[in-house]
């Protein structure tokens, strides 16, 4: 939506010459609907100037004057607020190639959005001949995530552990880290209790997010967490936030540079992230779940918890990291 406002208004930008690429074939938008047009004319507008990067960009106002003078027939008399709202939804796109990292900042071509679309798109089927080792190198990957989400979790108020190692629960019924929250009452004590699964990327999340979910039923707040490249958060399909609010979960997504995304997922971070490598974004909160006080004494058995001392005594607070 923020691209609405770009320029609004400005007659006064003269069009921009066009510097054609003449190895690129300039599509027919025939047959299109209204919004595949205006996106598959940018994306070859954007191609065959070169805007292939943040740092080489057309404003919004230049896109609509040079789609009216390359597509006329199309865009000719073309509302100008309509195309720019349809211009703006193409960075939402995950099919989509453009790219723009705010208000104002123009549009490209994005690198990194093709390795987001094309990694959406590919066949998910494609397995590891030996799925143990493959299921093994993920989670060795994951474990570079827990150290900046246990901290997230203690700065939220709760006493919080990495639990991954934990497999008394059966399938899917292990989360990755895990908090806690006790208060004392009038009427006794008061116990809410956080979990987080997280990727290293998106990849099979609607597979991976019901992980999540399943622990909904010990936790009072279940979140899904996942790296993702800085640059293209708004890739991010919008189905997440449909299923997190169907199924009443958190979504947490660990923006990271790109450089250090490729070498999470590459398995080449000899580190865990620390806090100054990484922006933790709550895109959708987790709401409180009643949980049945039994399946909540289960979990915390499984952690180790069977009294209230011990409860006190379990994982790391604010003065621990």
């Amino acid at each position: 939506m923020e691209q609405l406002t770009d320029n609004l208004g400005d007659e006064s930008i003269e069009s921009p010459q066009i510097q054609v690429d003449k190895s690129i074939e300039k599509p027919s938008l025939d047959g299109f609907k209204t919004y595949q047009k205006v996106k598959v004319a940018c994306e070859y507008l954007l191609k065959i100037q070169g805007k292939l990067d943040s740092n080489n960009i057309l404003s919004s106002i230049d896109l609509f004057n040079l789609a009216q003078k390359e597509f006329s027939e199309q865009f000719g008399d073309f509302s100008k607020n309509t195309f720019l709202q349809y211009l703006s939804n193409t960075v939402k796109d995950t099919e989509s190639l453009i790219n723009c990292l705010g208000k104002k900042k123009g549009y490209y071509i994005s690198s990194t959005a093709k390795e987001v679309v094309e990694k959406l798109n590919e066949n998910e089927n494609i397995a590891d001949k030996n799925e143990e080792t493959t299921a093994g190198a993920r989670r060795q990957k994951e474990t570079r995530l827990y150290p900046v989400l246990e901290s997230w979790l203690i700065a939220q108020g709760y006493q919080s552990s990495n639990v991954s190692s934990n497999r008394s629960l059966g399938k899917w019924g292990n989360p990755d880290l895990a908090g806690v929250n006790a208060l004392d009452n009038f009427s006794g004590l008061s116990l809410e209790v956080v979990t987080i699964e997280a990727k290293i990327s998106l990849e099979n999340w609607e597979q991976w997010i019901f992980e999540a979910v399943s622990h909904r039923r010990f936790a009072n707040r279940s979140y899904f967490a996942f790296a993702h490249p800085e640059e293209t958060i708004s890739k991010i399909p919008q189905d997440i936030r449909y299923y997190a609010e169907l199924y009443n979960i958190g979504v947490l997504v660990l923006s990271l540079e790109n450089e250090i995304f490729q070498k999470l997922i590459g398995g080449n971070l000899q580190k865990p992230l620390e806090s100054e490598d990484v922006d933790i974004v709550e895109i959708y909160s987790a709401p409180y779940n009643f949980v049945q006080p039994r399946y909540q004494i289960k979990f915390c058995n499984a952690l180790g918890i069977t009294c209230t001392k011990e409860l006190y005594q379990w994982g790391k607070r604010a003065t621990e990291i």
